[in-house]
């Protein structure tokens, strides 16, 4: 009983000596930041599509790229559903814009635009040579210089 009593009274004392503290102010942003590796989109044309496993099963975080020519590219990456999209200028593709997803573990895919515009489902496999992290790693912080 006497180990119940001084519970009760130690748990009382505590609560009542616990000051709460008031959070700290919002304050609102007065200007935007850009952030240095953010650029203009190329266009106003969208395009979406979704990257799955080759078990059906979707991929997050796949690296991918729209070559527009040689010397365009727009990047995009993967969310947790698979799900992508890209901002282009339909005017500036030709017969040799693809896109290129890589995403570690599986095989770097490559896909004319034309017909990805087809289906906008891009299924990942493990035929030919897999991607290794690094390689990743790599790819994906490399089309960042691309356009958004």
């Amino acid at each position: 009983m006497k180990l119940v009593t001084f519970i009760f009274v130690v748990c009382f004392i505590s609560c009542k000596t616990k000051t709460t503290i008031d959070p700290p102010p919002i304050v609102e942003a007065e200007e935007v930041i850009k952030i240095e590796d953010s650029y203009e989109p190329i266009g106003n044309d969208f395009i979406y599509g979704k990257v799955i496993h080759n078990d059906s099963t979707t991929t997050d975080l796949v690296a991918i790229k729209l070559n527009i020519n040689d010397s365009v590219c727009v990047n995009s990456y993967g969310n947790f559903d698979g799900d992508f999209s890209f901002r282009y200028d339909k005017n500036m593709i030709n017969e040799s814009s693809n896109l290129e997803f890589v995403f570690r573990n599986y095989a770097i895919k490559r896909i004319s635009f034309v017909d990805f515009s087809k289906n906008k489902t891009v299924e990942l496999d493990k035929n030919g040579d897999l991607v290794k992290y690094d390689q990743y790693r790599t790819f994906y912080e490399a089309i960042r210089k691309c356009t958004r």
